[in-house]
């Protein structure tokens, strides 16, 4: 069996890039839409999760500036356009659409990878997030998918999480500890030099465990994870090619244009027990 992880939010961000220099009606819904394809389509999954970020809840009640360097601007009407996109994916597409509203997406596919599918079934992360290359060294058959790049991301021989706990995340603006690179952190998570830095340095101790207790994912409590909402549409996939055409998107509907964009999405199975 495969199961294919998309993180909603990534992608969606990522067809609002895409369309930065286009403007017409829906543009961002009209790339999303027509990104999706070629990614069912080259893996042929059994599977396909859609996650969603909810609040950060645990991150800023640990780090209050988590995140606080993004910039958020509305200009190009993102919000509402998101907002169609996914009702879309919840009411058309074979997607099981999941979000925990006190996690993020990658709290509830970390679970999904580490606890809820079966270790023998295949396990692919569409993500430009380079976070989840912690769950291809914590899982069987786990891989993460740069959908901007179109490849696998290469998965190091150090433990990812410990690595960027001592850099730190500036996309998420969690500083690392001061002194300390990219070449440096890898240099200090072979056998014994960590703690021996610690020893000259232990100040530094409390920041690298708050930074790996920030970027570490690890699979739900049983009570976190009956907290997850998730879905699966009743409706027929016809009904995706009517919210095509109410948008006017005359290039998906036609006859053989919708034949060949509806193909990979006909076999997909509702997984919501993997969430269970």
């Amino acid at each position: 069996m495969k199961h294919l992880l998309l993180d909603g939010n990534n992608l969606l961000f990522r067809a609002r890039h895409a369309c930065a220099r286009r403007s017409y009606d829906n543009v961002i819904v009209h790339t999303f839409f027509r990104s999706l394809k070629p990614i069912i389509e080259k893996f042929s999954p059994d599977y396909v999760y859609f996650v969603m970020d909810g609040y950060p809840k645990k991150r800023m009640e640990m780090q209050p500036d988590y995140k606080g360097t993004r910039v958020y601007h509305d200009k190009d009407g993102f919000r509402a356009q998101k907002k169609a996109a996914l009702n879309i994916i919840k009411e058309c597409v074979p997607f099981v659409v999941a979000r925990h509203p006190e996690a993020e997406a990658d709290d509830v596919i970390a679970d999904l990878v580490l606890a809820g599918i079966p270790d023998d079934h295949e396990k692919i992360i569409v993500s430009s997030d380079t976070d989840f290359i912690q769950l291809c060294q914590d899982a069987k058959n786990a891989y993460l998918y740069n959908p901007i790049k179109k490849d696998f991301r290469d998965v190091p021989e150090y433990p990812y999480a410990r690595w960027k706990a001592l850099r730190g995340d500036s996309s998420d603006n969690i500083p690392g500890i001061r002194g300390i690179g990219n070449k440096r952190a890898a240099q200090l998570l072979e056998p014994g030099r960590l703690e021996e830095h610690f020893k000259k340095f232990p100040d530094h101790r409390q920041k690298y465990l708050q930074n790996l207790d920030m970027i570490a994912l690890e699979p739900l409590t049983k009570l976190e994870r009956s907290k997850i909402e998730c879905s699966f549409p009743e409706l027929p996939l016809e009904t995706l090619r009517e919210a095509f055409t109410t948008l006017k998107f005359k290039s998906m509907i036609e006859d053989k244009s919708w034949a060949k964009y509806s193909r990979p999405f006909m076999e997909l199975k509702d997984g919501r027990k993997y969430l269970t």
